[in-house]
């Protein structure tokens, strides 16, 4: 049987004897998360997890009793059940997280834990002093050592690819992480064939249908650009489409927990307001709060409230325009409150009030949406759902300030709009707190 390669090249030959080698098609190696591609193995791996959390009780009792008491697990059975609940949540957590682009398996452990494993920990931690909370918090620290530990010993497993030439195929050879063959037979081990389906394929019909016909999985290269880049493919020369079916109850699920996060947040976030206020007012003269008319669902326009971070009388207020990097319009505390995105904690307002969600894209100006409308394919997509305080945009990208930036932040939007999801909205909470202490994307 001869090779992918070589029957392209014969294919292609007959139609263009004189095809420039950029008209080849190229064996690309990338990472990419499981099971979209490549199916992994994942028997194995399932039932190590499952063992694990008993042994880790069995060896904790044990060490505790000196014999693996029933008395003591029955004794001990609420505190295990808690145990329970929080592994098979990080465990369910952490295969749901890895399907995302750019979150590789520790960090999916990291946030999985993190939002199961360390808060039972934290509960643990609230009860009286004895041997049987000591035991509970031994096996939740053996747990999460575990996670951490398997997280950071898998790697995601690499695909090879063949990419037939386009103008499409062209902007993904250009995303990092794509590595390319170099003298190695492209007959062993090909993963599956990327190609831009929307476009005329003179010469490599017969080589798509023939590999088809083997069995070998033919990609649209806005797939494959997609599982590279968090991003959905928006260039020139592909059409483009999303298609929007969330879960039937996920919006009930998503007002639930804009409401709850924004209400029970109110603790801690109440005093934060204070100070910033406080912090505002002693700096420079002007509202301590700034309202700026934004564009939200549906087209709809809305009163969005911040904190005042720049001087007053500044071209801002007045008329729709980028922040530069080095903004010399940005107050000293303004610029504090930006980096830790408490100038953003007044927004709850407009989540309370259905204007906002907690998650999804940012609002723009009126002004930019009307520009950005005419000269940008799908700009409107974005305002099929809700305007949010953080996104996926955010966590990855930061602010945009051009025509270009603004283009690849709505990839981004409309990668969030498509793939909405409560697990989606638990990635992006966990990479907004990650953000708010690096401080990426701060403007």
């Amino acid at each position: 049987m001869a090779s992918p390669t070589t029957l392209t090249e014969e294919t292609a030959s007959k139609t263009n004897a004189d095809a420039a080698p950029s008209a080849r098609p190229i064996l690309a190696s990338v990472a990419l998360p499981p099971n979209r591609i490549r199916r992994a193995k994942t028997l194995w791996p399932k039932l190590l997890h499952a063992a694990v959390l008993p042994l880790l009780v069995g060896l904790a009792i044990f060490g505790y009793d000196g014999q693996l008491s029933v008395e003591l697990m029955q004794r001990t059975w609420p505190i295990m059940a808690l145990l329970t609940g929080a592994y098979l949540g990080a465990w369910i957590l952490s295969s749901r997280f890895e399907r995302f682009p750019f979150v590789g398996r520790l960090e999916t452990a990291v946030a999985s834990v993190g939002m199961t494993l360390v808060p039972a920990g934290i509960v643990l931690l609230q009860l009286p002093a004895s041997p049987i909370r000591t035991l509970a918090l031994t096996v939740t620290l053996g747990c999460v050592v575990w996670f951490l530990v398997t997280g950071w010993l898998q790697r995601y497993r690499r695909s090879r690819l063949l990419l037939l030439p386009g103008e499409a195929t062209e902007k993904t050879l250009g995303v990092p992480g794509v590595s390319f063959g170099r003298g190695e037979d492209p007959s062993e081990g090909l993963d599956g064939i990327v190609a831009d389906l929307h476009a005329p394929l003179s010469g490599f019909q017969n080589v798509l249908a023939d590999q088809g016909m083997k069995g070998l999985p033919i990609y649209h290269v806005s797939y494959v650009y997609e599982l590279l880049t968090a991003r959905v493919f928006l260039p020139d020369s592909c059409d483009a489409s999303v298609n929007i079916q969330p879960p039937r109850l996920y919006p009930y699920a998503k007002r639930a927990m804009d409401l709850a996060l924004v209400l029970g947040s109110l603790p801690i976030t109440g005093p934060l307001m204070v100070i910033a206020a406080v912090a505002i007012r002693l700096e420079s003269s002007g509202p301590v709060l700034f309202w700026q008319e934004r564009v939200g669902k549906d087209g709809e326009p809305f009163r969005m409230v911040k904190f005042r971070s720049m001087y007053t009388g500044n071209e801002g207020e007045d008329r729709a325009v980028f922040a530069d990097e080095e903004d010399n319009r940005v107050t000293t505390v303004g610029q504090i409150l930006r980096k830790l995105r408490i100038d953003e904690l007044p927004q709850f307002w407009n989540v309370l009030k259905g204007e906002m969600s907690l998650i999804g894209p940012r609002p723009e100006q009126a002004g930019l949406v009307d520009y950005f409308r005419g000269e940008v394919e799908l700009y409107d997509h974005r305002h099929r759902v809700r305007p949010g305080i953080t996104g996926w945009a955010q966590v990855h990208q930061g602010y945009a300030d051009d025509q270009e930036s603004t283009r690849r932040k709505l990839e981004y939007d409309l990668y969030y709009v498509k793939h909405q999801s409560v697990t989606l909205e638990l990635l992006i909470v966990y990479l907004t707190l990650k953000t708010i202490f690096t401080g990426f994307g701060a403007r």
